[in-house]
């Protein structure tokens, strides 16, 4: 089940990828993360990790310090906690990026994702419990680019949960994101 699962979810990436975007000052991003932490408002003490990989295919530049974008990504979601151990999130993300003035060969910036729809493989984490594979991705955080390479990196707090649509509708939270990417 697994395989079919990664299988298709491969195939879903590479017909994304497929797609020609074209728009002014496009530029991809291509980004890996890790993370883990508590999770909050949990009965027992639950830690959560998560593993992911993010493709951002679509820029728009609103103004010199607003980016609008559009990207998908993929988590693997994981707890210390003895049952539900793990789940696989597929999400197709807005985000909002914020620039601030760059500092020599850095820039730093802050940037929001919100109501990104999300596939969840399970519908528990641990404790946490969700009404159906269907959730948002929420996220937010703060990095840096370096402007001369286009490396960038990033820290950031990372959420799911169905915007209390469905109950139960417990969030399932990652503390501590790192992000690091390229844009090409």
């Amino acid at each position: 089940m697994t395989l079919h699962f990664l299988r298709d979810l491969l195939h879903a990436v590479l017909l994304l990828l497929s797609f020609s975007v074209t728009a002014a000052n496009q530029t991809n991003l291509l980004s890996v993360n890790v993370g883990y932490g508590p999770q909050p408002s949990a009965d027992v003490n639950q830690r959560n990790y998560t593993v992911g990989l993010d493709y951002e295919f679509y820029r728009y530049k609103r103004s010199a310090k607003q980016w609008l974008s559009l990207g998908v990504g993929y988590s693997y979601v994981g707890t210390d906690y003895e049952h539900n151990r793990s789940l696989h999130a597929v999400s197709v993300y807005p985000q909002l990026t914020l620039l601030a003035e760059p500092y020599g060969e850095f820039q730093p910036w802050f940037f929001v994702r919100a109501l990104a729809p999300t596939y969840l493989s399970e519908k528990s984490l641990g404790t946490r419990n969700q009404a159906k594979h269907f959730a948002f991705q929420a996220q937010v955080g703060a990095g840096v680019n370096h402007l001369p390479t286009n490396w960038m990196f990033a820290l950031s707090y990372k959420h799911f949960s169905n915007a209390n649509l469905y109950q139960p509708n417990d969030g399932i939270d990652i503390p501590l994101v790192i992000n690091l990417g390229k844009r090409f």
